[in-house]
Parts: C-alpha cells; sequence; structure tokens
C-alpha cells in the first residue's frame, strides 16, 4: 500500500480542523483518494472487508489518474478490479468507470458500449447499469 498510497491519520474532532474541514470529512473512517493538490477525487466511508477494499483502492486511484491525463493507466487499474474480483460488490461501478475511461482514451461511443454492454447483461439490476443512457 505504500507504494501507491500515502496514508494520513487524523483525528476528526481533536485533529488539524484546516485539513479535514476543507476535506469534507465529516464520518470516520474516510478513505480519500486526493492528488498532490489536495483536490479529493473519490471517496469510501466506513470499514469494509480486504477484498472490497482492493477494489476501491483501484478506483480510487484510476479516479485520481484520469484527472490527471493518465487515462491508460485508469483502464488498467478499473480492468484489474474488474477482473480480480468480477462477482465482488463492487465490480459493477468498476465497469461503469472503465467504460468512462474507455471513451475518454479512445472517444469512442462504441468502445464505451462495449464495455457498457457487458455491465448491463452481469448486472441488469445494478445502480451503475442503470446510470447508462
Amino acid at each position: 500500500m505504500g507504494e501507491r498510497f500515502v496514508p494520513l491519520k487524523l483525528h476528526l474532532f481533536d485533529g488539524p480542523r484546516d485539513i479535514v474541514r476543507p476535506l469534507g470529512v465529516i464520518w470516520t473512517p474516510t478513505i480519500l483518494f486526493a492528488d498532490r493538490r489536495l483536490a479529493v477525487h473519490y471517496r469510501s466511508l466506513n470499514f469494509l472487508p480486504p477484498r472490497e477494499f482492493m477494489t476501491v483502492l483501484d478506483i480510487g486511484e484510476a479516479e485520481v489518474a484520469l484527472r490527471w491525463n493518465q487515462t491508460q493507466r485508469a483502464i488498467d487499474l478499473l480492468r484489474g478490479a474488474w477482473q480480480a474480483d468480477p462477482d465482488g460488490a463492487l465490480a459493477d461501478e468498476a465497469l461503469y468507470r472503465l467504460g468512462i475511461a474507455t471513451f475518454l482514451l479512445t472517444h469512442s461511443d462504441a468502445a464505451m458500449y462495449e464495455v457498457w454492454d457487458l455491465l448491463r447483461e452481469r448486472y441488469p439490476a445494478s445502480i451503475w447499469s442503470r446510470r447508462i443512457p
């Protein structure tokens, strides 16, 4: 984890409010995925089992990568997250975001919908499937 992330533990009520308040942290634990300017691009609230936590790490890192024009890196992370746990609780979200990243790289509706069609096929009742226009 230390190779990919900088873990930071702050006490929500007694900690440095000048850091906590701008980040919008109101619950603990909150896992934030921020860039070097402290702009938060993804957040996860509360504890998760290890399997889902690993997926959250990949999704969060991918969301930051997208904002820094590292689209291929984001695609690799999201595809890896889905392939590592296709039956997991966050697999549908990983595929949804993979569709977006694919479009951002290719500017191809067909490429994006290839991913999203898989999402709709595998997870038809998912809220992420319902977000597809």
